[in-house]
């Protein structure tokens, strides 16, 4: 019975690997060719993606360095979940990785990877891998089309080192994506880059995708707003990653930009360890009323802050910081998603840090619609500098702030601002520590007006001193498990107010 097995399982494997094949494609081949060999190498990535090819499922294709041109690459044959397909680009010997790191400010070198130019931006697409399933394609570059890549319906796939740039026409509206997958499920899209994408940089628009390792940059303001990306990273969906991430908006660009979002019905998201940049106010935003139960965490926002609008709720941002916004925290409602209802409810965030706005910490902001932002919590925050600890220009009741320390903030509050209705702010405040602001201590439930004693304020240290006496003072009911740096809550006799739960080992 043994030799019977073993033989089965050896045809199973032949029968497995019959399909293995290696194709070559070079600027220097001919589509005439078997494909077979380097010197029998095909043309066009295009023939070789086209069912008239002899690509089938677990084959191999090596593409070599070049600039291939204009071409309008269009996948007609899947792989399977255990013959996947490959495409692969290679500097000079096939399978030899060209550089991942492309970084801002290189350019698209056909010598490096293969290069696909559509010399016109406002029309085409680079690789299309509509109904594909089963896909690697990996090591290309790929500028000036309308849209690099575009995966409708698309599944099973994963796109890895393709960098990108310039795609759109910039005197339309709303017009040029880098890289989307939209009625698309369990892809993979990482080490991946694009520059200057009028419309999306890249979108993922489905279930169980991941996004890991890209970079998304704009710098183009040649006709102002048009030709300014909108949104950086776009995300609608659930239980999807977008995981080590960079978005930046270089300049005073038309578009004030979106860094990373969530919109439409997107639940059960997680964004992490990512870097937003120099958005005019969305580093990361959480959009309409269908984006719940979502999770950022260990995220940095730079020159710009966190949005709520449009109905979000019950989301969590953890561990993050936001750094010279213009307001660390938005509250807003627009005429999206079916019009008035509420700014964001129930959202909740724990451990962050919120540094030197020019305006305010958190700003209930006026914009088109008239709603409340309600019942959202801050809780072991800390909050450094800014003119007003809150602008009140919407409703605003039933949210609070606990275990939090806020300090160098200017004045309380402001309303009555780019609108003609005074609103009244309505927060409560629980177990946190005012120090040397420029406005009278607010009245709340076990509220301290001591020095904190962080480790070293200048250097933006909020770690607490062995002399604090914000150690242990805070509630144990909702606070986070962790502190900002993973370190388990409590360490000692009660919970700590702050970001950092003092550690006494080293």
């Amino acid at each position: 019975m043994k030799t019977i097995f073993l033989s089965i399982l050896s045809i199973a494997s032949s029968l497995a690997m019959v399909s293995q094949n290696v194709y070559y494609v070079s600027t220097s081949g001919n589509d005439s060719n078997d494909g077979s060999t380097i010197s029998t190498a095909w043309r066009t990535i295009t023939y070789a993606a086209s069912s008239g090819s002899d690509v089938s499922p677990g084959d191999t294709v090596f593409i070599k360095a070049g600039d291939y041109g204009n071409e309008y690459v269009v996948f007609e044959t899947s792989g399977t979940s255990s013959n996947q397909i490959t495409f692969e680009g290679y500097r000079s010997t096939p399978g030899d990785h060209p550089d991942l790191q492309w970084i801002y400010g290189d350019l698209l070198d056909a010598s490096v990877m293969p290069l696909l130019d559509g010399g016109d931006r406002t029309t085409g697409t680079a690789i299309t891998l509509e109904n594909r399933k089963h896909i690697i394609v990996k090591n290309l570059q790929i500028r000036n089309y309308r849209d690099g890549i575009s995966a409708k319906n698309g599944h099973h796939l994963k796109i890895d080192n393709i960098n990108t740039m310039n795609f759109g026409n910039i005197n339309e509206h709303y017009h040029g994506k880098g890289i989307v997958f939209w009625l698309a499920s369990n892809n993979t899209i990482e080490n991946c880059s694009v520059l200057n994408a009028c419309a999306e940089g890249i979108s993922i628009m489905g279930d169980n995708q991941t996004l890991r390792n890209c970079r998304i940059y704009s710098d183009d303001n040649t006709t102002g707003y048009k030709s300014a990306m909108d949104y950086y990273i776009h995300v609608e969906g659930n239980n999807n990653v977008i995981e080590e991430c960079y978005t930046e908006r270089i300049g005073e660009l038309g578009h004030s930009g979106h860094g990373i979002s969530l919109k439409g019905n997107c639940e059960n998201n997680l964004i992490i360890n990512c870097i937003s940049k120099g958005m005019s106010s969305d580093g990361y935003q959480l959009r309409h009323r269908g984006v719940k139960n979502n999770i950022i965490k260990n995220s940095l926002a730079i020159n710009c802050g966190f949005v709520i609008r449009d109905g979000a709720s019950h989301n969590s941002i953890k561990n993050c910081k936001s750094i010279n916004a213009e307001n660390s925290v938005y509250f807003l409602d627009t005429s999206e998603d079916g019009g008035a209802q509420n700014s964001g409810t129930y959202n909740v965030f724990e451990n962050c840090i919120f540094q030197n706005p020019s305006e305010a910490q958190i700003s209930f902001f006026y914009y088109d619609q008239v709603s409340p932002a309600k019942n959202n919590t801050f809780m072991n925050c800390v909050f450094n500098g800014g003119k007003y600890l809150f602008t009140c220009d919407r409703e605003n009741n039933g949210n609070k702030m606990i275990n939090s320390i806020i300090i160098n903030v200017e004045n309380f509050y402001r309303t009555g601002y780019k609108q003609h209705t005074w609103y009244p702010l309505n927060f409560d405040f629980e177990y946190s520590n005012f120090y040397n602001n420029w406005f009278n201590t607010p009245s709340g439930s076990n509220i301290t007006t001591h020095d904190p004693n962080f480790v070293s304020i200048c250097n933006n240290d909020y770690r607490l001193k062995a002399s604090s006496l914000c150690i242990d003072a805070g509630v144990l009911e909702g606070a986070p498990s962790t502190d900002f740096d993973g370190t388990s809550r409590p360490l000692g006799n009660g919970v700590d107010i702050g970001a950092f739960e003092y550690n006494p080992l080293p």
